[in-house]
């Protein structure tokens, strides 16, 4: 059951990465601006909390668990903010694939701090599935964008797998839905924390006009990214850490497809980057790898 949530959540990733990568290069003024709306948007999730909370068994577990719970959220939303800034760099396929630099980081964390052991064939499947994202990196030409978007989504990439161990071990504690909500207070606090300095205030109140023009389009993003953040834990509480990571290396595959799918119905669609064009062929048989590396890992 883990796998259905594990590759639900990559198509809604792929959704967030296209559009970011349109408001990146169109509506933000500066790129981190993408993490300071998150978190606004974020707010929307305790919409529903009034309706919600008196069919829930809710109960407050331990400090030292609420603190992971947060502290998950918290690198989720830094991991979000240098994502924003790579989007800058390179196309959003191309950034998308970086991530698949997760399941090799949770590999090492896993073997590092609980000496923990996958099976042949899932270890196959993880080795085929990063050869394929490596084969899509270099596809990227441009050698100084490459190297900068390569660093910032090395940085995000760790924090998201000990964002992933953290709340691994949190669902021990406390229920998937608490879980989640208090995750999101981390991502809200942290994403929010920019404002408090006065550069990021006058920046953000000079692109307020461009902002509120543009309210659906991001809070709409917001709600794919916590669909995607909700299918990818809900995936995590089911399973293996390691196996969900792998199995979101189909991110790019999506999200190279949704970019030419939204061109293909329109050449001057509002979403999609013609740069996805750029040695399609090579593209498409690193996807075929990642399916069937998918395949090995479930």
């Amino acid at each position: 059951m883990w796998l259905v949530f594990a590759l639900m959540a990559p198509l809604f990733f792929a959704v967030v990465h296209v559009m970011d990568s349109y408001c990146v290069e169109d509506i933000f003024e500066r790129p981190w601006m993408g993490m300071v709306t998150s978190a606004f948007a974020s707010i929307i999730v305790f919409a529903p909390l009034p309706y919600i909370l008196p069919f829930v068994d809710w109960s407050w577990p331990a400090w030292n668990i609420i603190l992971f719970a947060l502290l998950a959220g918290a690198l989720i939303q830094l991991s979000q903010g240098l994502y924003f800034q790579a989007l800058s760099y390179s196309e959003a396929g191309i950034v998308a694939a970086y991530w698949n630099m997760i399941p090799v980081m949770l590999l090492l964390l896993s073997f590092i701090i609980f000496h923990q052991i996958l099976t042949l064939s899932q270890y196959v499947g993880i080795l085929i599935l990063i050869v394929a994202s490596t084969f899509v990196l270099l596809l990227d030409t441009n050698f100084s964008s490459r190297k900068k978007s390569f660093i910032l989504m090395t940085i995000a990439s760790l924090m998201q797998a000990c964002a992933y161990l953290l709340l691994d071990h949190v669902y021990q504690f406390i229920p998937y839905l608490q879980t989640f909500m208090i995750m999101t207070v981390g991502l809200i606090v942290v994403g929010l924390s920019p404002m408090l300095l006065r550069r990021v205030r006058i920046t953000m109140h000079q692109s307020s006009a461009v902002l509120i023009k543009a309210r659906r389009l991001i809070v709409s993003i917001e709600f794919f990214n916590l669909c995607a953040l909700a299918l990818a834990q809900k995936a995590v509480a089911l399973g293996n850490p390691s196996l969900v990571a792998a199995v979101e290396t189909t991110i790019p595959a999506f999200t190279f497809i949704l970019s030419i799918g939204f061109l293909s119905i329109r050449r001057r669609a509002l979403f999609g980057d013609l740069k996805a064009y750029h040695h399609l062929s090579l593209k498409l048989i690193a996807i075929l790898l990642m399916f069937v590396g998918v395949w090995y890992v479930s």
